[in-house]
This record gives structure tokens, sequence and C-alpha cells, in this order.
């Protein structure tokens, strides 16, 4: 069998490499600088992406970047607020700048790596692949999915649910709220209760009983689905902002001609 092809969630890893090549220079007692050994951040990083095609017997990789600019926060302004005043590690721009014109790589316009990597892995151009990240959220793709402790195949249907459960949980890490009090055991149990397909319909009587609406309901729909082929228009680069009629219509996302 042809070796796979690896999409790899750069991000992660130049910026792990970028803070374990961090250094702290002290001149004084109330003096110090950090700056970016840009030598060890390149060492780390080659010995990653090495690591990984000697796991899976390949040289055929594509690194994933974010954009500067992140469509979600049309959506939400406060999307990721609590991160705005965080720094990146020293280097990380130059070692992301180094990696994208050493390797193929790929970031398109207003997208987060994850979206990049879920569109890639849902157009149906490339057979045999493994997705690369430890991030929950790529959960919601149905493919072979490495996340550096586990490799497994996520199928379609816990792919679906894993967007279900966000959209009613929400997400403290990337800064939205889902239904009041509804967290992951009893999302989970809320889902269960669905027999006949239609997940929106219990999602948004579950924002309502909480005191909220259905546009909330929307809005975290739309914060927490990583990107698919059928969420991305390919001529315009633009995101594909999922509707509710569309919801249960496209939930194949199988791609178009």
């Amino acid at each position: 069998m042809k070796p796979p092809k690896l999409l790899i969630d750069a991000d992660y890893f130049v910026y792990r490499a970028a803070a374990a090549a961090e250094l702290e220079l002290e001149y004084a007692a109330d003096l110090t600088l950090i700056v970016g050994d840009f030598t060890e951040g390149r060492r780390i990083v080659k010995q990653e992406w090495r690591n990984l095609r000697e796991r899976f017997d390949t040289d055929d990789f594509l690194l994933c970047f974010t954009d500067t600019k992140n469509f979600r926060k049309d959506i939400d302004p406060d999307y990721k607020g609590s991160r705005k005043d965080k720094r990146k590690p020293a280097g990380y721009k130059k070692l992301k700048e180094w990696c994208m014109s050493t390797w193929d790589s790929v970031m398109k316009p207003g997208l987060e790596a994850d979206d990049v990597l879920g569109i890639l892995a849902t157009k149906g151009d490339i057979n045999n692949f493994v997705l690369i990240s430890p991030d929950k959220d790529l959960l919601q793709i149905p493919c072979r999915i490495y996340n550096l402790k586990d490799e497994f195949t996520q199928d379609p249907v816990t792919a679906k649910l894993k967007l279900w459960e966000q959209c009613l949980t929400g997400d403290s890490t990337d800064g939205y709220k889902g239904a009041k009090n509804v967290g992951p055991k009893k999302a989970e149990q809320i889902l269960e209760k669905v027999k006949d397909g239609n997940y929106w319909k219990v999602i948004v009587e579950t924002y309502e009983k909480a005191g909220q609406t259905e546009e909330d309901a929307l809005r975290n729909l739309r914060l927490a689905r990583i990107l698919q082929a059928t969420d991305w228009d390919m001529d315009k680069q633009v995101p594909i902002l999922i509707t509710p009629n569309e919801i249960l219509t496209r939930s194949s996302d199988k791609v178009n001609a």
C-alpha cells in the first residue's frame, strides 16, 4: 500500500518548538530579556517532522497553519478573547515563516489550521491520509486521526455527535459558553434521547429552556463547527456559514462536484 499523506496541525508543533526554544537572559535583578533561539527552534521542528515521517513511513506531508485573521471573530467578537493579551513564544512568527518557505504548507484566509485540515480531509481528492493533531475539535472530522497518543479512525456518526455536543457545552478555552448549566455529561444525556436524527430541534429546545434563543444556539454551532469542504467557497475563498435549513440537508458532509 502507498504510504499515507500526513495532514499536520503545524500551529501546534511550531508553537511548542518556539516555546521550548525560548531563552531568559537576566541582565539585572529587575531586568530579564526573553529571546527566541531560532537555531534550536528549527532543530526541534525538524525532529518533530522526522518522528512523524518515521512513524508512518512516509515523506509525503503537508503543514497547515492559522491565518492572522479569524472569521469566527465576525460571528462573535469575544471569540478567544481570553487569549488576546497572551503573547506567542518569542520567535514563533519567524519559525512559522521558515516552515512555510521550507516545506509544503497551506494557510487559507480567515481560517484556523483546524478548518484547513477539516476542508482538506473532506474534499475527497486525497484517499490515503492521516490527520495529525492533539486538538479535540478535530474529532468532528470522520477520518483517520493521530492525536499524538492514539491512532484511530473517527466514524461519521461519532464525528457529528462531537459537533452537537460542543454546540451544547460551548468551549471555555475558545471563550464561548453553550446552553446554561449544560456540561459534557448532560449534553450526552440530551443527545442520547434523539431517535429521529433531528438533533437541532433538541438543541434549540435546550437553549430555550435555559432562557436563551435559537440565535444563541446557531451562533455557537457556527463557532464550534470545524469547517469541511461543503463549508468553503473555493472561488471566493470565504466560509459558507451553515444555516438552520441546511443543518440536516448538509449533514452528510459530502462534497458537491
